[in-house]
């Protein structure tokens, strides 16, 4: 063999290595997957080309269309892999923006670009250039592509890359505001887990681009060195980092040079907590995935320049023009059905006109049509009062589960949401549900399964998040007031808002005819609490959730108010808020729903005689 073919020259682990022969051997090439339609969420992709004399390509993911006139904002994005390796045809650009384009309602185009060493830099960066240019000319609507002359609203253009491809995305931006290319209008950049440089050289970087220092005099690799940076494309930046990456703190660094710098924009970032790098990418099943995709879309939902913002909540933020902008797209819903399995079904009903008020009611099996009776739950979603849905999956599977397990009757509230119907709406809405309930006391109302089936002897409340804070005030008013008919037995509230955190000064603005800080639907008195007309309370919180304070409070507060009734807290370790809805199957989850079933199953006493429980 000849010594050229085995002397290694220059070793990058774990990302390539050169033989003195020039050949090139990667530690590990990623797996391409053919372009087409995803059944699961209707996205089609399909492969162009962008420059025959460079061989430059890309993929386009198109969501489902719902006419021949529909314009989508789009989506250019650059694949990470440290120059050197990665696809836009990958498995892992699949999966990304298959979900991304799905959920956001956009669509993609990712970029191949030529890979170092073979092709040294910057020619990375001058196909990722060309691709953007490939783009803007359709502009006119007589580009080569006929999905981006149909359906790209190229007034409304996002530039994305996550690692290297992050960093590629910033360069793009600055030469598209450089040269003032006016063929389109980026709005935002999506900015993922980047690689910059730092003083120290990048040895890498240097040998896969011979014209650079490899350090932070580099303005690709410093944008603070680049004198065209005041000029960055774009009225926005999201810039992601997630804790564990080694590359955490240069973003961080990314971030704070956006914010000192003369461009005109505004940056914000997101950290996502126990993470490494690009984890979005090679664990797509995480929990951690969903949110990050959110604040993705948080970006791209806004048409209006940052500085017309007023007002910042967690769910949404407030133009001067007094529109909103919600950050979550809007939940999916789900029709009622029946369980083959279970036997439980399901039906909607309207419980009122004006105001409109649903409900989607849940049976489980029936074996004796003339004397069963099943206890009966009355439920109410969470979504900070102002988004999901009793009709969204997460929830019609969870109430199904209870409904089968529990052998009980589920009444799941479709309460109105701000800014359609501000507060106090929701709880005037779940109120009317609870004496829609009542009105079967005499087996005469307007549902035949609750009146032949419903024990009002055993009736129950719940909620999570908000609507725990809702099945608080439920419970409240039946003991203020009464309930004909009704026996209250328990109340079970999964990681309940209330006051004390970053979501109080949400609640006052959605509540104009609020009470201020001290709201007692906020923050229950003592003299609230010790009128709770229920026997039982459940109360479950999660290690990691930013409302578990508040939960453990009101625990606290209920003990010692001089309610007779008795409590119980339930904390989940190491859990965040509402994870058993993300995650049905996982160990947790399932145990929380487990102790939630056994709260309505039990006849007596309480599940641990009143000891705080912890997993």
């Amino acid at each position: 063999m000849d010594p050229g073919e085995s002397e290694i020259t220059h070793n990058f682990p774990p990302y390539f290595k050169v033989y003195k022969d020039g050949r090139v051997e990667r530690y590990r090439v990623f797996q391409s997957v053919d372009a087409g339609l995803d059944s699961t969420t209707g996205v089609k992709s399909k492969d162009v080309m962008i420059s025959p004399e460079t061989g430059v390509k890309a993929r386009i993911f198109l969501p489902k269309i719902n006419g021949p006139d529909q314009k989508l904002p789009l989506l250019v994005h650059y694949h990470g892999g440290a120059f050197c390796l990665g696809s836009a045809f990958g498995v892992m650009s699949k999966h990304f923006l298959t979900s991304l384009v799905s959920q956001a309602n956009i669509i993609a185009i990712s970029i191949d670009y030529s890979l170092a060493p073979e092709h040294p830099l910057p020619i990375a960066y001058d196909d990722s250039w060309a691709g953007l240019q490939w783009v803007a000319a359709h502009s006119n609507g007589l580009g080569p592509e006929p999905w981006l002359n149909d359906h790209a609203d190229l007034g409304r253009v996002f530039l994305a890359g996550e690692s290297a491809g992050a960093n590629i995305a910033h360069y793009v931006a600055v030469q598209a505001g450089a040269t003032k290319l006016a063929s389109i209008k980026i709005h935002g950049l999506l900015i993922v887990h980047p690689f910059f440089g730092a003083k120290e050289p990048d040895k890498m970087y240097k040998y896969m681009c011979p014209g650079s220092s490899g350090s932070d005099d580099d303005p690709k690799l410093n944008p603070a060195a680049d004198p065209n940076l005041k000029n960055m494309a774009g009225d926005r930046v999201l810039v992601c980092v997630a804790e564990k990456d080694g590359l955490r703190n240069r973003g961080v660094a990314y971030h704070e040079t956006l914010a000192k710098s003369e461009w005109d924009g505004h940056v914000e970032s997101y950290e996502t907590s126990g993470e490494d790098h690009c984890f979005h990418m090679f664990r797509p099943d995480s929990e951690k995935v969903g949110p990050l995709i959110e604040k993705m879309y948080s970006l791209m939902a806004s048409n209006s320049s940052p500085k017309e913002i007023i007002k910042e909540f967690p769910f949404f933020r407030v133009y001067n023009d007094g529109r909103l902008e919600f950050f979550r797209p809007p939940c999916v819903k789900v029709p009622p059905s029946d369980d083959l399995i279970t036997g439980v079904r399901s039906k909607d009903v309207v419980i009122s006109s004006q105001p409109t008020v649903s409900a989607r009611i849940f049976i489980p099996k029936v074996t004796n049509p003339d004397k069963q009776k099943f206890p009966l739950l009355l439920y109410m979603h969470g979504g900070g009062f102002c988004t999901l849905s009793a009709f969204a999956k997460p929830y019609h599977d969870f109430c199904n589960t209870v409904s089968s397990q529990a052998n009980a009757i589920v009444v799941s509230v479709e309460y109105g949401l701000f800014p359609d119907r501000p507060i106090p709406a929701c709880y005037e809405d779940s109120w009317a549900a609870l004496k829609w309930v009542a009105s079967h006391v005499s087996r005469n109302g307007p549902d035949p399964w609750l009146n032949h089936h419903a024990d009002l002897g055993r009736v129950f409340i719940g909620g999570d998040s908000a609507g725990g804070n809702i099945a608080h005030t439920l419970a409240f008013r039946v003991g203020s007031i009464g309930l004909p008919g009704v026996n209250l037995v328990g109340v079970t509230m999964v990681h309940p808002f209330f006051g004390g955190t970053e979501d109080d000064e949400m609640w006052l603005y959605m509540c104009a005819g609020n009470d201020g800080p001290q709201d007692p639907r906020m923050k229950p008195p003592a003299e609230d609490l010790a009128r709770l007309g229920c026997e039982r309370v459940l109360i479950f919180v999660a290690e990691r959730d930013y409302l578990c304070p508040a939960g453990k409070n009101y625990y606290e507060e209920l003990k010692k108010s001089g309610w007779k009734g008795r409590v119980e807290l339930v904390e989940h370790l190491d859990e965040k808020h509402v994870f058993y809805l993300r995650n049905p199957t996982f160990t947790n989850a399932l145990e929380l729903t487990n102790e939630f079933i056994s709260f309505i199953k039990q006849n007596n006493g309480s599940l641990r005689n009143s000891i705080e429980s912890k997993y």
